[in-house]
């Protein structure tokens, strides 16, 4: 058969099955060809015969060359073509020989072909789907029941070249790994100034939460009603609430940092970090980033507390201090030469100090949970656990002028 003729049958069924006709035969026009297809799912099974060949005969095989890849295949459709091509070939191969039908029972074509066709497997609706907590599936146990609450917080600060607050904010994150068995129903009790404005459309006070999002596992109303979070969790970890305040009650790090040049070769910083969180809280890890000039050589640094090096890749000194407690102050004072060519000169707009660090057992925000039960309906006993950290997230001090 040309290709040419083969081309034009096939466009022309394009043509038809686009304008929503769905004739079962496509003539030529320039020959006595003629395309007869049936559809199946989302495939065409199509033959070109001649115009006198026997119509009913060319369909019946049709419908039984689908019965066939069928009983293969179970389910036959796009993928199953594509996953199944070489046996398809070889179905063929035996189904028709010079253009008849020859056999067309798959008990028996399963005598000469034995390679094993790829099986498309239906997948079995969920049965979490159909449940009203579609988020949880039946039959989770755990031998030791534990649920794991984190409270972190990060905090955002950046004071001008005036030690003035230009931008403040937190945003925070309530973070569940639930290990436990059943179907739980867990309780959730957090303090006064956390909820008592989740809804409502008044103007937020000074540090009162806002933006308070829930994981769908919550029930909205008993929040509203009792101020109580109570929810069924999910299996493993998930962000249970998210929240943000634009008013912190106060800075949790403070820093002054001034620079001056002695000469056309000599820069001199001074910088004091004051811990402004309570007493009793201790900051694991804080590092101080000061940017310094281009092409600095023989820094002669001296700080009260921790250790200061210098990092020619950041054109910084990195101050870390570890273990430090609340309300302490330290200073550094750092003298470093520099190329005369090469000074540079800090201005308000240039790179700020930036400090990072991480204080446990702490909310700036003033967030606390009261308790943390777990109900279930087989009563075991379950082990709650709550901790609380604070961490930078974008904590910058410009030079001070």
């Amino acid at each position: 058969m040309p290709s040419e003729c083969l081309k034009r049958l096939i466009q022309d069924l394009a043509n038809n099955l686009e304008n929503s006709v769905s004739a079962p035969i496509v003539a030529d026009s320039q020959s006595d060809l003629r395309l007869m297809f049936v559809p199946h799912n989302d495939l065409i099974i199509a033959c070109v015969a001649a115009s006198s060949a026997d119509i009913g005969t060319v369909f019946t095989f049709l419908h039984r060359l689908v019965g066939i890849f069928c009983a293969y295949f179970e389910s036959f459709m796009e993928e199953s073509v594509r996953d199944n091509f070489v046996i398809i070939y070889e179905l063929l191969d035996e189904v028709v020989d010079n253009g008849y039908p020859q056999l067309t029972e798959p008990a028996v074509l399963g005598e000469f072909i034995k390679i094993r066709a790829h099986r498309l497997e239906a997948p079995s609706l969920p049965s979490a789907a159909t449940n009203t907590i579609s988020w949880r599936k039946n039959g989770i146990f755990y031998k030791k029941n534990e649920v794991f609450l984190d409270v972190i917080e990060r905090c955002s600060l950046l004071v001008d070249g005036n030690g003035k607050e230009t931008h403040s904010q937190l945003t925070g994150t309530l973070t569940v790994r639930s290990q436990l068995s059943g179907l739980p129903v867990c309780q959730l009790s957090l303090n006064e100034r956390a909820t008592r404005k989740a809804f409502d459309s008044s103007p937020s006070g000074h540090g009162f939460l806002e933006d308070m999002t829930f994981h769908p596992c919550v029930d909205l109303a008993t929040f509203r009603m009792k101020h109580l979070l109570c929810f069924t969790p999910p299996d493993g970890k998930f962000d249970l609430m998210t929240y943000r305040t634009l008013h912190p009650a106060k800075p949790l790090i403070n820093i002054n940092a001034t620079m001056s040049s002695t000469n056309s070769s000599r820069i001199e910083y001074a910088v004091s970090l004051s811990t402004l969180f309570k007493e009793q809280n201790i900051a694991s890890n804080i590092q101080v980033e000061i940017p310094v000039s281009p092409d600095t050589t023989s820094p002669e640094i001296q700080c009260s507390c921790g250790t200061v090096v210098y990092d020619p890749e950041k054109d910084a000194l990195l101050w870390t201090l570890r273990n430090i407690k609340g309300k302490r102050e330290f200073k550094l004072q750092a003298k470093l030469c520099v190329p005369s060519t090469g000074i540079v000169t800090h201005s308000p707009g240039m790179t700020p100090v930036r400090v990072t660090f991480e204080i446990p057992y702490n909310t700036a925000s003033g967030l606390q949970v009261k308790y943390l039960k777990v109900v279930e309906k087989d009563g075991y006993s379950a082990l709650p656990w709550v901790r609380y950290i604070t961490r930078s997230n974008g904590y910058e001090f410009r030079f001070r002028k």
